[in-house]
């Protein structure tokens, strides 16, 4: 089965147990509602079944256009009178980059909540939403962080195995999610990663479906509502990374080295190519890509 065909069917599936209250959507709201940001032209970018598309029409007042590559989820959106994108991330960049070509610089706000993980080619998604962003428009992003304590304790006795693989594709901490952004030409400028919800799920897991002892090791999480506002434990104590990015005037450059090493190709001679390489060594010099040797290595030869 292929992802596309995987993802049609989950669509499906889903459509009859959706709900407005998962925590990604509270996480999401109430950074929108903190920072007074309503009644935007706003993007629901990798959309869904549409869920937070009517949060941010009803309680936020945005004009929202809804993206994604299931046609199930477009139709549902259409019937809901959302006007669509088609957009497959996942395909190439040129196919991704023809996509966004129609719709350069309409938008206020793009928000793109619980899909990070779940596509192959972030690079892509990141620069489709800087394409179709304003000068100055914000990105809010939501993913699970992996870094959270229940994630590490599921992988300590579930054999080091990351919760969610095989449906996540990728596994994000704060770090690693501002250095990605950074690159594809946006600034955090709001970090709003924290604790929403007891780990069940992942503990229920991790111990094996002993349902008694993994309610009670959830339990206890209820104190990271408190040590997360420590900050040599946030990153432990956030189960959920919301992040608000404005887009910049550098380029987006991209993460993945081949895709950094192709850009600086394309760009060899213009003013973009300097731009991306003051970018990629401004990123280097902040420690961001340490642990990324090849792209560390490329930066250093620049």
């Amino acid at each position: 089965m292929s992802k596309q065909e995987h993802d049609a069917a989950v669509a499906e599936l889903r459509k009859g147990i959706s709900t407005l209250a998962k925590p990604w959507y509270r996480s999401s709201s109430e950074l929108l509602i903190r920072m007074g940001i309503q009644g935007k032209k706003c993007l629901d970018l990798c959309c869904g079944n549409g869920e937070f598309s009517h949060i941010l029409r009803d309680r936020h007042a945005m004009d929202v256009t809804c993206a994604d590559y299931i046609p199930f989820h477009l139709q549902h959106a259409q019937d809901q009178g959302f006007s669509t994108i088609l957009v497959d991330i996942d395909a190439s960049e040129k196919e991704v980059d023809v996509a966004a070509a129609p719709h350069v610089g309409q938008f206020d706000l793009v928000v793109n909540l619980a899909a990070i993980e779940h596509v192959f080619n972030s690079d892509n998604l990141l620069r489709f939403a800087h394409t179709v962003l304003k000068p100055g428009g914000l990105l809010l992003v939501n993913t699970p962080n992996i870094g959270f304590l229940a994630y590490r304790m599921y992988d300590l006795f579930s054999g080091n195995r990351p919760f969610g693989e095989g449906h996540h594709i990728r596994f994000w901490d704060y770090r690693f999610l501002r250095t990605n952004l950074f690159l594809n030409g946006f600034a955090v400028t709001e970090d709003a990663r924290g604790f929403y919800s007891l780990p069940q799920d992942a503990m229920l897991r991790a111990f094996r479906n002993k349902k008694r002892l993994a309610a009670g090791i959830s339990w206890l999480f209820h104190g990271c509502s408190l040590l997360q506002y420590l900050p040599f434990l946030k990153g432990l104590c956030s189960d959920e990374l919301t992040v608000l990015a404005v887009k910049e005037s550098t380029p987006a450059i991209g993460f993945e080295l081949n895709r950094v090493q192709r850009f600086l190709g394309e760009q060899q001679g213009d003013s973009e190519e300097s731009a991306a390489k003051d970018r990629l060594k401004e990123a280097r010099r902040r420690g961001w890509l340490d642990e990324h040797l090849y792209l560390s290595q490329l930066v250093d030869r620049l």
